[in-house]
């Protein structure tokens, strides 16, 4: 095996340990993104500070606007969306793979 080839080799396991790592760090945003918009549900209704219509849907879209503030609007409805519908289709597996939990927090 020539050097070219240890260096070909050495290049593809750099871009390879960068692509886990990005994959890493894609799954923590979505865990914690999986965690704070139930507690923050939570802690609203614990204070008695629920208003009408969706709570769920209201901070979803509260914590899209933060986490993604770089982006635009339209963008950041899609990302809330998706987090909604997700969130609303969770299953206790899913709780427990993706926020670390057996399910959505009570009050």
């Amino acid at each position: 095996m020539g050097l070219r080839d240890k260096v070909r080799r050495l290049e593809d396991r750099a871009q390879a340990i960068a692509a886990e790592r990005e994959e890493d760090q894609k799954l923590e945003r979505e865990r914690a993104i999986m965690r704070m918009i139930p507690d923050k549900v939570i802690r609203l209704k614990a204070c008695g500070e629920l208003s009408d219509g969706d709570p769920l849907a209201r901070d979803v879209r509260n914590v899209a606007d933060g986490q993604y503030a770089d982006l635009g609007e339209k963008s950041r409805e899609y990302i809330a969306d998706g987090w909604i519908e997700t969130l609303r289709e969770c299953t206790h597996l899913d709780w427990m793979v993706k926020a670390g939990r057996n399910g959505p927090p009570h009050a």
